[in-house]
């Protein structure tokens, strides 16, 4: 990059920059990182910006261009894609005769969106690449295509296969197109993870239930413990199994008992090897930490006793081998994630402004949008009204969140606003509080929650009241819905805890400038109160719904710090001497 003469000064140096920060980040020297485009995608994903080395997200999303950029124009790529570009094809004669129906006014003269034929110029470069043209493409091509790519280069590959389709209706096309529909439709497209049979999800499906509900009430038809979220973690942990079982030839895809695998001890040992060798596979190739693989094998164990099995295998594994081990420690204490993240509020006063006042910016950029549609004298479309639903719900959670107490995302998208049993009452006067009360069997610990927001200075309180006035009833179903977060496509549901979650988290990385999941907001307050406070440990268990002794395990690093930062300061007191 630096012998480039077809770069202005000002421009190479930004692309090496951008490289020489990629030493600095990795801590390692230029010469010892291979120069691969698998970098970006595996160091520097496009949901990796990090406010202790980026100031924006735009600023990170900024210098990931720029590498690709470079690394592109070091590998060849560009060239390549000149190469297949200058082609002269069938793809060349269908891209030029759908030209002509890009033509006019969009949504309303035009006969295909002009965004649709770029998407499909640079499919073609894709399917060059293979060198298919454009009527030999069929379904086991496109799910050949669909093995080869993933993330977001992989949807446009889908959706470019489903636009070819949609071609068929102009006649003049056909010449180009394949002769029969592709059909890459979503129950054709390969699976990330491969396919549980039915008859051993129907078995696993009854082990779990049996093994995470109990005490059977005759009078409401239900079970008075049903621990949902152990049944997730031994589904996941039965599924893991059995896939490791089919990769290593421990079970014949055309097993009808798994009784028999749970049973072989040779063959448990094989998996659960297998469960440990993955801590040191990528995300995308199956990773599993030592603290997820241990949990997996517990459940695996439980899953023998109740079908009878000898549990003294697993046992021994659980209580010897090195890595369960690891996993036992890494599981009594917080995540390094978590913990980087709760570091930085403490230490860096930007980072700790944003986090406390997410809620004021989330709100500021969708009353911008509004205001945006008001003066233009227009409805929003339906882009922006999904948009402005978004940062207002994540905006009131965060003011619950920060005004409130952290209640967890499943309990605040649970809650009710309507009916006299509801669960967050909004007051008449302005000014009054608004009171929280979430009942002890619908929380994690069991134990009753509740909580005023108090109107002040800062505007949580205020925050939840415009999203109900404002916010609130953009929502399809809002008017019939007892929840303050009403889901959006099903009448008298709540928002899904899992997909507003992924969402408030997309929102705080790009508005807030703070990646961080709904989750988080417990850390990252107890760390702050902890910091600041560490006498007030009953007060801050408290607010959270925790147990002070839990948060001695899991906050205990933060004293830690402060007693080797004092002994240090000791020793250079004695140096002074």
């Amino acid at each position: 990059m630096a012998a480039r003469t077809d770069l202005s000064d000002k421009t190479r140096n930004r692309y090496l920059t951008a490289i020489a920060k990629v030493g600095d980040r990795l801590n390692q020297p230029l010469v010892m990182i291979p120069a691969e485009l698998a970098l970006v995608e595996q160091r520097f994903p496009l949901t990796g910006f990090n406010p202790a080395h980026w100031s924006t997200d735009a600023a990170y999303t900024l210098f990931r261009r720029r590498l690709q950029a470079a690394l592109r124009e070091f590998l060849g790529v560009h060239a390549e894609q000149a190469r297949l570009r200058a082609m002269e094809d069938d793809w060349t004669r269908l891209l030029a005769a759908i030209k002509p129906l890009t033509k006019g006014r969009v949504g309303q003269s035009v006969d295909w969106h002009p965004m649709k034929l770029a998407a499909l110029e640079t499919f073609a470069l894709v399917a060059r690449a293979q060198g298919w043209q454009p009527r030999e493409l069929d379904l086991d091509k496109a799910r050949e295509l669909d093995t080869l790519f993933h993330g977001k280069k992989r949807e446009a590959n889908r959706r470019a296969l489903n636009r070819i389709d949609e071609l068929r209706r102009f006649p003049k096309l056909m010449p180009w197109l394949p002769p029969h529909p592709i059909g890459f439709t979503p129950d054709a497209h390969v699976p990330d993870l491969a396919p549980i049979a039915p008859s051993w999800g129907a078995q696993i499906l009854a082990w779990v239930e049996a093994v995470t509900k109990s005490g059977w009430d005759p009078v409401t038809k239900a079970f008075a413990n049903d621990h949902q979220g152990h049944a997730h973690v031994l589904r996941s942990a039965l599924r893991t199994t059995l896939r490791i079982a089919v990769e290593k030839g421990l079970l014949s895809s055309d097993a009808a008992d798994l009784r028999p695998l749970f049973a072989d001890d040779e063959a448990i040992c094989v998996i659960a090897r297998e469960m440990f060798t993955r801590r040191k596979r990528s995300k995308r190739d199956g990773h599993l930490e030592p603290r997820t693989a241990r949990k997996y094998l517990k459940g695996l164990n439980q899953i023998r006793a109740h079908l009878g099995l000898d549990t003294t295998l697993l046992e021994q594994v659980l209580a010897n081998n090195k890595d369960a081990r690891e996993g036992k420690k890494a599981d009594r204490r917080m995540t390094p994630k978590n913990r980087a993240f709760c570091e930085s509020l403490v230490d860096k006063r930007p980072i700790r402004k944003r986090f406390l006042s997410s809620f004021q910016l989330l709100r500021a950029e969708a009353e911008a949008m509004l205001e945006c549609a008001r003066l233009e004298q227009r409805t929003l479309t339906g882009h922006e009204r999904a948009r402005v639903r978004l940062l207002g719900a994540s905006a009131c959670f965060a003011a619950i969140e920060i005004g409130g107490a952290p209640i967890r995302v499943d309990n605040a998208m649970q809650l009710t606003c309507i009916g006299e049993d509801a669960q967050i009452r909004l007051p008449k006067a302005a000014k009054k509080p608004i009171k929280v009360l979430i009942p002890a069997e619908l929380t994690k610990n069991k134990a009753e929650i509740e909580f005023p927001i108090r109107a002040n200075a800062y505007g949580c309180h205020n925050t939840i009241l415009w999203y109900v006035s404002v916010i609130r009833p953009l929502f399809p179903h809002a008017a019939a819905s007892p929840y303050l977060f009403p889901a959006v496509r099903v009448p008298g549901a709540p928002l899904n805890a899992d997909y507003f979650g992924a969402q408030f988290s997309a929102l705080m990385r790009t508005v807030v400038n703070l990646p961080m999941t709904p989750h988080q907001m417990r850390h990252g307050q107890t760390s702050l109160l902890l910091d600041r406070h560490p006498n007030e440990i009953e007060v801050i268990a408290k607010r959270i719904d925790d147990m002070p002794d839990t948060l001695r395990q899991y906050y205990g690093w933060l004293n830690a710090l402060k007693l080797v930062e004092r002994g240090q300061d000791l020793l250079v007191g004695l140096m002074h001497e």
